[in-house]
């Protein structure tokens, strides 16, 4: 009985082996670089206590922030009302920083010097909207300038609030949404700021 040739056996056995090996790379780059992992979820009770509605901040950060493993949020305040009042809420994925929210009170100038001399480096086009003195949004921040005191206790003098919200890593969705969403998380910061600093006048937010 003539024995059967092996010569179509082992071009076929090196290409499945090397379809092998070249999946196992793929699968073991995909696991190195965190393809495989979960999103981590963020609860109210895991956000800031400075904000005004925690639990409708966390479905907002849910979607809006870098997907990350883990988050964790940092909350820091004065608590002191009056010129020296700062308060601020920091979020971190997986070990770096993804959004910072700050507030503190500052002797009151003209916008123009507000925007120039009191806000981080903003990115992209710059725009402004109605709210407080004056509201500016760009790509990677939201920053609204309020009345604060019209005559602050020690300074005696008027002093506003400068508050912000920061995206250093970007967020999900489209530059609009981004906006927005900055302009939102603003505005709630804001809103819960100009209640703890137990500013005397009205704070002219929006809505």
């Amino acid at each position: 009985m003539p024995e059967e040739s092996s010569t179509g056996t082992a071009p076929k056995s090196l290409i499945y082996g090397g379809v092998a090996v070249f999946v196992a790379v793929g699968l073991l780059v995909a696991y190195l670089t965190g393809a495989f992992e979960r999103r981590g979820d963020i609860s109210a009770d895991d956000v800031c206590s400075n904000l005004t509605d925690r639990k409708a901040a966390a479905r907002t950060l849910n979607s809006a922030l870098p997907e990350a493993a883990d988050y964790d949020f940092t909350t820091g305040m004065s608590g002191d009302p009056g010129w020296h009042y700062n308060s601020d809420c920091s979020a971190k994925g997986d070990g770096k920083t993804l959004l910072i929210l700050h507030a503190n009170t500052v002797s009151t100038v003209s916008w123009q010097r507000w925007v120039d001399h009191e806000l981080p480096p903003r990115k992209g086009e710059v725009t402004y909207f109605d709210s407080g003195l004056k509201g500016l949004s760009a790509t990677n921040l939201a920053a609204i300038y309020l009345p604060c005191y019209a005559s602050e206790a020690e300074m005696k003098r008027p002093y506003s609030l400068t508050v912000y919200a920061q995206a250093p890593a970007g967020m999900e969705g489209s530059g609009k949404e981004t906006r927005q969403t900055l302009i939102d998380l603003a505005t709630d910061f804001a809103r819960q700021a100009h209640e703890d600093a137990k500013c005397d006048l009205p704070s002219k937010l929006a809505g």
